[in-house]
């Protein structure tokens, strides 16, 4: 089944930190959460949650290849089902416990005939 990719400014929701029952624990690990997506957003990366069926998610900083005029996480999304095996890599990570992940997408060499 294919996983939900959600942006990453859902951590600026000022909401969110005056959920009920929402504790201190709770809190410091929502910063520290922002604190990682800035820096990442601050080297140049792309930044988006994906969940997968089950409740695992990744918050996973992009980096697209030089080249590429990206102005919005969503736009790689395709790219990002196209490799599979690095998206099956990072929901399997997750499973463990490892909730961050960067992922550079590169263009395959061109083909000399």
């Amino acid at each position: 089944m294919m996983p939900i990719f959600l942006p990453h400014n859902l951590l600026d929701n000022p909401a969110a930190l005056a959920l009920p029952g929402f504790s201190e624990l709770q809190r410091r690990g929502h910063l520290g959460l922002k604190a990682l997506r800035d820096h990442a957003l601050a080297e140049g990366a792309h930044v988006m949650f994906v969940l997968w069926p089950g409740g695992t998610w990744t918050m996973l900083a992009i980096e697209p290849p030089e080249d590429a005029q990206v102005s919005d996480a969503s736009q790689l999304i395709p790219s990002l089902l196209l490799a599979g095996e690095a998206l099956a890599e990072f929901e399997h990570r997750a499973r463990q416990g490892e909730y961050l992940g960067w992922l550079s997408l590169k263009r395959p060499p061109p083909t000399v005939h």
